[in-house]
């Protein structure tokens, strides 16, 4: 034991020394998270019910009770997370950083394995800056709600970390970003193992495609306003073969190609702040999007054609930050809303649809209020997260009419401390 500990105390000085003389400096940090969430029936969700989307679709049975109608509570905090900032010498002109950060709610029986969130490397130019590694989305990195709850905002709005690489260019008040994708953790939708009337979720589909996810922005930002637009162009390979008339199996050469442009803007006055987005969005599942995609048309020699589900969603949040003789009081309001807008050609069936959240939604909206106090490294907050869904039947092409209304409410609280 005592030479274990030597040990693991000369690395430490190792590392520290090789700190030092390549000018590496790191500066830790991370926070402490307690979140308890109370609903009232059984949601779309997932990081143990914590990421909370929307309430599931009614389910009667013979009596007309609706099963879904569960109440529930919980106490987590998986979430804690731990980072790390790193600077370090000049190459090739430029300022270089990394970022390490991760936190406990990833993938496991137990689900409190550590994961991975970001990681990655920066280069700085004067206008110039080139990322590579794992990081927020670009389409929604730039700004997020300011909500509390671990969703952030979806699927009002689009959320993802992914591998990437990303310049941005820097020019007056504007910033130039382009950005090359690869999925990871947030996976699209497809036929499993080549059956389109199977579902599953996977990276396949991206990878087996070549192209990479691309997205494309411009930012404008001075003084405290900010506004920008960008598109999302995301390429899949749902199958790699296919079975012919003659019972034959082919390498399959379909893809499926959607786009999701989006504008956001940002403004604070004082102690108050707004921001929204509106975000047209295309097979945007791996976004945590209500979104998808599905089959259009089987040809006599077994492939098949592809069209995607497209939706509308905006949101906009208000804040207003009321200072303490010790600590500072911050309310917020957030609304969002999304709508269903089907796709351009109908569906073979709903069977070969693949889509996160579930096929016959028509529209979806929340209203949430929230406080949040903070005082030095403490932070405690409550917020209520009603959200309500429009069900109904679905029509060839995807949209749905309307029927019923399903709601659940979410009460949140939360313990931080941050470090």
């Amino acid at each position: 034991m005592k030479k274990s500990i030597l040990t693991i105390a000369a690395l430490c000085l190792a590392l520290c020394g090789f700190a030092q003389e390549k000018k590496i400096t790191f500066k830790p940090y991370g926070f402490v998270r307690n979140y308890a969430a109370f609903d009232t029936r059984d949601n779309l969700s997932s990081s143990s019910d914590q990421f909370n989307m929307i309430p599931k679709d009614e389910a009667l049975n013979a009596y007309g009770d609706d099963l879904n109608e569960k109440k529930d509570i919980f106490l987590l905090s998986i979430t804690t997370r731990l980072g790390l900032n790193i600077t370090g010498p000049e190459f090739l002109g430029a300022k270089t950083s990394a970022k390490i950060e991760s936190d406990f709610a990833g993938f496991g029986t137990s689900n409190t394995v550590l994961r991975i969130r970001q990681a990655y490397a920066k280069m700085d130019w004067e206008k110039d800056n080139l990322l590579v590694g794992q990081a927020w989305h670009p389409m929604m990195g730039d700004m997020m709600p300011d909500v509390f709850s671990l969703a952030t905002g979806a699927p009002f709005t689009p959320f993802s970390r992914s591998p990437q690489v990303r310049y941005d260019r820097l020019a007056g008040n504007f910033k130039l970003t382009a950005t090359a994708l690869y999925q990871f953790q947030y996976l699209s939708y497809g036929p499993n193992a080549n059956n389109l009337e199977s579902s599953t979720t996977s990276f396949d589909y991206a990878r087996k495609a070549l192209v990479p996810e691309l997205y494309f922005q411009a930012m404008y930002k001075k003084g405290d306003f900010m506004a920008g637009a960008g598109v999302d162009i995301l390429t899949l390979k749902p199958r790699t073969e296919y079975t012919d008339a003659d019972g034959v199996k082919n390498l399959s050469n379909e893809l499926v190609t959607s786009f999701s442009p989006t504008a956001f803007f940002s403004y604070k006055e004082s102690n108050w702040g707004v921001k929204g987005r509106v975000t047209y969005a295309q097979n945007a599942s791996h976004l945590n999007m209500l979104s998808g995609y599905g089959v259009t048309e089987i040809k006599e020699n077994g492939e098949v054609e592809y069209g995607s589900l497209s939706s509308v969603t905006a949101w906009v949040d208000v804040t207003y930050k009321q200072k303490l003789k010790k600590g500072t009081l911050t309310y917020c309001l957030f609304g969002g809303y999304g709508k269903n807008l089907g796709c351009e050609d109908d569906f073979v069936s709903s069977n070969m649809m693949y889509v996160r959240g579930y096929k016959n939604i028509d529209n979806f909206w929340r209203v949430s209020p929230s406080v949040l106090y903070t005082h030095n490294a403490m932070q405690i907050g409550l917020e209520y997260e009603p959200t309500t869904v429009g069900y109904g039947t679905m029509k060839a092409d995807g949209s749905v009419d309307k029927e019923r209304s399903v709601t659940n409410h979410r009460i949140c609280a939360l313990l931080k401390y941050n470090f």
